[in-house]
């Protein structure tokens, strides 16, 4: 019975280390002209560029948030990549990218000037604090904004 116990516990440990390993390392967006699309999560959302891989299809273009891209490239934060395709965006209306903002409302409509459109203004979510919105990029792909309850 020890044995087992002993076994056990080394399986969950093995388990818990190799979960430790793993951590989110981007996302991908598809796009019909990743360049157009990466210049509107630049303009929309103030990402920057800190990447550039040739595809057979187009552009792979890389994006995380930072004043200059330097600093973009410096955020160790998981990257939003855009990666080119022949069909573009899926139609799926579950999968789409989230991001935390500080005002839902602004963030919206900084995407709709952006080149964007808004698929739910922003609303509080119950009684929780936290406000939420749904924007869609020029190329159909969705995006989750999220404000934080104030605190």
């Amino acid at each position: 019975m020890r044995c087992l116990r002993v076994l056990v516990a080394i399986v969950a440990l093995t388990a818990a280390a190799a979960n430790a390993q793993v951590s989110l390392n981007s996302v991908r967006v598809a796009a019909k002209d990743a360049e157009t699309l990466a210049k509107f999560y630049s303009t929309a959302f103030g990402m920057k560029e800190t990447n550039r891989l040739p595809t057979q299809s187009g552009p792979e273009v890389f994006l995380n948030f930072g004043a200059t891209a330097d600093a973009a490239k410096a955020n160790t934060s998981p990257a939003v990549v855009i990666m080119q395709t022949k069909e573009g965006p899926g139609s799926d209306p579950v999968m789409h990218v989230i991001f935390t903002v500080r005002d839902a409302a602004a963030t919206a409509a900084a995407a709709k000037a952006a080149g964007g459109t808004v698929a739910r203004e922003a609303a509080q979510f119950g009684t929780s604090g936290i406000f939420i919105a749904f924007v869609v990029d020029p190329e159909g792909n969705r995006i989750e904004l999220i404000q934080p309850a104030q605190r």
